[in-house]
């Protein structure tokens, strides 16, 4: 029993130095430097931007998908009411519509927090939002 406790805390130790050399990999300048406006920018172009985009092609080809399927269970449907429901149709071509609005509502959403500007009573902040 003891050696399995072993082995789990000697993997988790190894997974956390090989996330914090993936880090240290993508932003080298930044990894010893005090400067945290840097080392946020450069994780942010350099992994959130891609991963952003995959996940906005892969929400876009999952709605896509989701409506031609919404489309065709509606059509079978109209072909033979009495054995095909409309509910699940009308439930595909529904998520098919939120799944291809996702990435639209999440640009509007991250815009708005970015370009945010609050004044008042001698405080000032021109940015809400995490980067």
């Amino acid at each position: 029993m003891k050696n399995i406790m072993k082995q789990e805390l000697l993997n988790d130790v190894l997974t956390g130095l090989m996330i914090a050399a993936t880090f240290t990999a993508i932003v080298p300048a930044d990894a010893l430097a005090q400067n945290l406006a840097a080392v946020g920018s450069a994780a942010q172009n350099g992994v959130m931007d891609p991963f952003v985009k995959f996940a906005s092609y892969a929400s876009y080809a999952l709605g896509t998908v989701m409506v031609v399927v919404g489309i065709s269970d509606a059509k079978k449907h109209a072909d033979n009411p009495g054995q095909n429901k409309l509910g699940p149709a009308l439930g595909k071509l529904a998520a098919g519509g939120a799944f291809l609005a996702a990435p639209a509502v999440a640009s509007t959403m991250t815009g708005t927090l970015n370009n945010v500007s609050v004044t008042g009573g001698g405080a000032s902040f021109t940015n809400i939002g995490g980067m």
